[in-house]
């Protein structure tokens, strides 16, 4: 099992990746899985599925994907949307239109609230030009988002397809395209959360530092925000546009040799390399955003350029201060450091592994 672990690290690390040599090996650790109790331990069968039905769909090999990805939600895969979404998906690729609209039919009279449904329906059915109903699905979809004060924060990329959508059918934008600039401008408090207040939104995003305590993964307060929070605990929720200051894999060794501290402290506590690195600030990241928080962002430090703004800005570049005020001017002038979190989940990992990031950082099972 040792030596297929290492197979199976060699060719998922690999860039860039031989499908068929991932297809094999993925096939040989979903077998073994099934077989050696001890294959099982180490490793996620559903997971291992997973991926190897988007080696199969690279390879042209649809029908195995589709037939492996059941198998994935016989043993147990769980996600948002549900996994027959990648089926509908793989179907909607390979021209049979008829069969996945059957199946988004189906999984949206089971979940009618899970507006990544809406999100990943729409955007398929713009891929093949359908936009008079890729427009349905992703009205549909901003509506529930909105509705439900965005927990996922997709109201701004739902709005940003359906406007892609009624362009491409020559409409204008509506009043729900106006409404929805609106709840991103003034969004609302979570619901069932109270409301506290923390200053009147300006016209452009709010951005601030956080407290001097805080760690480089902590992300920062709105400008108005005085009340101190514990450093180990989400603070209360907000919608404001924010960053988290986070060193990726080029940078992280020079800044450990700098600032040591960086892992003796907060969050990132005890990280013993920067994949555990990586997994704390996803941790931090969920936190945030189960406590209500949006609008959430990764801010990739650099260290030379960290450096000279320092200097600039006469900060001291050993303080979370500095980290955070940095990654604050970073996404005020929306530099291509800067991307939002969460990815989609068949996005890249925003933690530069080149993986998606439901098989990396937004993976259940990590």
């Amino acid at each position: 099992m040792a030596r297929l672990d290492r197979e199976l690290d060699a060719v998922l690390g690999a860039r860039p990746r031989d499908p068929a040599a991932c297809a094999d090996v993925l096939g040989r650790a979903a077998f073994a899985c099934r077989t050696d109790p001890a294959a099982a331990e180490q490793w996620v069968e559903a997971e291992l599925l997973d991926e190897l039905a988007d080696c199969y769909e690279a390879l042209g090999r649809v029908d195995e994907a589709i037939t492996v990805m059941r198998r994935a939600l016989q043993v147990g895969w769980a996600g948002v949307p549900d996994g027959r979404c990648r089926i509908a998906e793989l179907l909607m690729r390979d021209g049979r239109v008829q069969q996945a609209t059957e199946i988004w039919e189906q999984v949206r009279a089971d979940t009618p609230d899970d507006v990544w449904l809406y999100n990943n329906a729409g955007v398929e059915y713009a891929e093949i030009d359908d936009h008079e109903t890729a427009l349905t699905w992703l009205t549909q979809g901003l509506r529930l988002a909105m509705a439900t004060g965005d927990p996922e924060g997709l109201v701004e990329q739902l709005a940003d397809l359906r406007e892609e959508s009624l362009s491409e059918l020559g409409r204008r934008e509506d009043q729900l395209q106006r409404d929805a600039e609106e709840f991103l401008d003034n969004p609302p408090p979570p619901p069932g959360r109270r409301h506290r207040a923390v200053g009147t939104a300006p016209a452009a995003p709010r951005l601030a530092t956080a407290p001097t305590a805080w760690p480089p993964g902590a992300p920062a307060l709105p400008a108005t925000a005085t009340a101190p929070i514990a450093q180990d605990t989400p603070r209360r929720p907000t919608q404001v546009p924010v960053a988290f200051a986070w060193f990726p894999a080029t940078d992280y060794p020079q800044a450990l040799r700098r600032w040591p501290q960086l892992t003796q402290q907060g969050p990132a506590k005890g990280a013993a390399d920067h994949a555990a690195y990586n997994l704390a600030l996803q941790r931090t990241l969920t936190q945030y955003a189960d406590s209500g928080s949006s609008r959430l962002h990764v801010a990739a430090v650099r260290v030379e350029p960290f450096l000279a703004w320092c200097q600039q800005a006469e900060r001291d570049p050993a303080t979370p201060d500095a980290r955070s005020g940095y990654a604050a001017e970073l996404l005020r002038r929306a530099d291509p450091a800067v991307v939002a979190w969460p990815p989609g989940r068949n996005q890249r990992c925003w933690c530069g592994s080149g993986r998606k990031y439901k098989q990396c950082c937004g993976s259940a099972a990590r």
